[in-house]
């Protein structure tokens, strides 16, 4: 039995525990800005998009998602992979996008760098075998995350309580590129950033 003089505090209690139980699994609420992964064109930094191998259900499967795309792109003696990703789960495109996005490359290397040209734009690098490269930049709400753990963290309190808003995954793939040769060179670098460039301009 609860002493009756604990009640105003528990309710508060069931309040505060109900709000974000409305608004992320009653209401479902959800945030648009109006962007879209589809609206990137075919056409991009001197590179031709052809349709990539991806079904129609592969961004739901992986991301919940059903905003991306996966193509590549094609130019005279270079292919590079382009796939962009909107999702309102946010951890699907945090957490090692590459084993859903790249799974059949495998990755030896990851390290977080700011490529010459754009030094406000982090970018997740990895390297493997045979020239391997994957670029991917993580956005949401107009902001670039370089430690998505700790973005997760620092805004746990507003994503608990406001409407859920979709975290963007810009992710280029290239293989075939010379050893130790600078990301920022490679045309998966890019392409990477003539995708940004366009994102964030609709």
């Amino acid at each position: 039995m609860i002493s009756a003089r604990y009640a105003p505090a528990l309710l508060v209690l069931l309040i505060l525990a109900l709000v974000p139980t409305v608004i992320h699994s009653y209401a479902g609420v959800t945030v648009r800005d109006g962007k879209s992964a589809a609206a990137i064109p075919t056409r991009l930094a001197g590179f031709v998009a052809s349709a990539g191998p991806r079904n129609a259900g592969w961004g739901q499967r992986h991301f919940g998602s059903d905003d991306w795309i996966a193509r590549t792109y094609s130019s005279p003696g270079a292919e590079v992979a382009l796939t962009v990703v909107r999702a309102y789960d946010l951890k699907t495109v945090y957490h090692h996008p590459e084993l859903a996005v790249a799974y059949d490359t495998p990755f030896s290397h990851y390290d977080v760098q700011r490529l010459a040209g754009h030094p406000d734009v982090p970018v997740h690098v990895l390297t493997g075998e045979n020239g391997a490269v994957g670029l991917y930049v993580l956005l949401y709400d107009n902001t670039y995350v370089t430690d998505p753990v700790w973005f997760q963290v620092r805004t746990s309190g507003a994503l608990l309580v406001g409407g859920r808003r979709p975290m963007t995954l810009i992710f280029a793939r290239q293989t075939g590129v010379p050893a130790r040769k600078d990301p920022a060179a490679t045309d998966a670098a890019t392409l990477l950033f003539a995708a940004l460039d366009t994102f964030n301009r609709q």
